[in-house]
């Protein structure tokens, strides 16, 4: 059974309403009319002479003029009645019908889709609020994507670690499983026990440091930063980290200057921020050869780690954060570099929220790696 729509409901309850307050309103005029009869003066002639007052039935003469005016009357009433009860029901369904077509078009997630707010009765402020909660709805939906999206990549990203960091550790182990089976089997020279044994332990040390490194970065992506914050000194966690990493640069004949002209106390993860900068520090070390310099200066709340070497041309400037790589291959094994350590830089930086550059220094004597706090 098909349902009436709003329209013809309003104007038909409007409409017979009306129509019958106008009947009962008749029916109290008709009850309450004179009853009884009234002496009017009239000039009468009859056989006898002149009369001056004669008698006349009102309650009659009445109602014969009311049941000849009823009709007209409850004409003009049902007229009225019914112009008024269509612009009333015009009056309340059309936002009511706008409100319809609009939350039609939103539900079709449509951008543009907005409520006409035609009065600042209840219906237009419903109108108002079925705007906000429809801009609410569309902000959150864009959110939601975006952590969609962001998840996505995450995944993505771990999934591409994962595959790169198996395919890493799959070299020294094959060269490590081959080195001691060959020292078992006695072939060749690997029977020298003692200089195969050392480049074993050497190839186990550097498995321990890349499974360290890649669990550091697995921990980054997975578990982000939950090291609570603390108030301390950068001018002092600088000279603590500066000092090692200067004695082993000394130790390969690299100069290793510390310019601290200035301190600021920030509010971040020690931790994380020490790691960080070992990270810079030591692949400043590892990249610098003997004779050259390596620059450490803390001024207006920028800290700039400048080293001496081959300027990296844009195209692998690119990928200098990506897991596991490396501008010089052969370099990197011969310092013990897997490609993890800047990236790892990378990660704690982005999660706490810190500007920086690796840029070629001034006349391309090298590179700097800046931090702004």
């Amino acid at each position: 059974m098909k349902k009436m729509k709003l329209f013809p409901k309003i104007f038909l309850f409007t409409f017979t309403m009306m129509l019958l307050i106008s009947i009962i309103a008749h029916l109290l005029i008709f009850l309450i009319a004179p009853s009884q009869n009234v002496l009017v003066t009239n000039m009468v002639v009859t056989n006898t002479g002149v009369s001056a007052l004669s008698e006349v039935d009102m309650p009659r003469l009445i109602t014969q003029t009311m049941l000849k005016t009823f009709p007209i009357s409850i004409f003009c009433c049902a007229t009225i009645s019914a112009l008024f009860s269509y612009f009333f029901s015009r009056g309340i369904t059309t936002p009511i019908l706008s409100l319809s077509k609009s939350a039609n078009q939103m539900s079709k997630l449509k951008t543009d889709a907005k409520a006409a707010v035609l009065s600042t009765d209840e219906i237009g402020a419903l109108a108002t609020d079925i705007n906000n909660l429809y801009q609410s709805l569309l902000l959150t939906i864009r959110n939601l994507e975006l952590e969609k999206e962001k998840v996505s990549l995450a995944e993505k990203e771990k999934i591409d670690f994962l595959r790169t960091a198996s395919h890493e550790l799959k070299t020294p182990v094959t060269e490590l499983n081959a080195t001691l089976e060959n020292m078992i089997l006695g072939i060749g020279k690997y029977r020298d026990y003692e200089t195969y044994l050392p480049k074993c332990k050497e190839i186990t040390e550097q498995l321990g440091d890349m499974i360290r490194d890649i669990l550091n970065a697995s921990r980054l992506q997975t578990q982000g930063n939950n090291e609570p914050c603390s108030n301390f000194s950068l001018r002092s966690l600088l000279t603590e980290l500066c000092e090692p990493y200067r004695l082993i640069a000394e130790a390969k004949g690299v100069k290793f200057k510390i310019e601290l002209s200035s301190d600021a106390f920030v509010y971040l993860p020690e931790g994380q921020l020490k790691k960080a900068i070992s990270n810079i520090l030591s692949n400043a070390v590892n990249y610098t050869e003997a004779g050259q310099s390596i620059l450490v200066v803390f001024d207006k709340n920028k800290l700039s780690v400048s080293n001496e070497c081959s300027v990296l041309p844009p195209e692998q400037l690119q990928h200098i954060f990506e897991p596991f790589y490396r501008p010089d291959l052969a370099h990197s094994q011969a310092t013990g570099g897997n490609g993890l350590g800047l990236y790892i830089v990378q990660k704690i930086l982005d999660k706490l929220r810190l500007k920086y550059q690796f840029v070629p220094m001034p006349n391309d004597r090298g590179m700097s790696f800046t931090i702004q706090f």
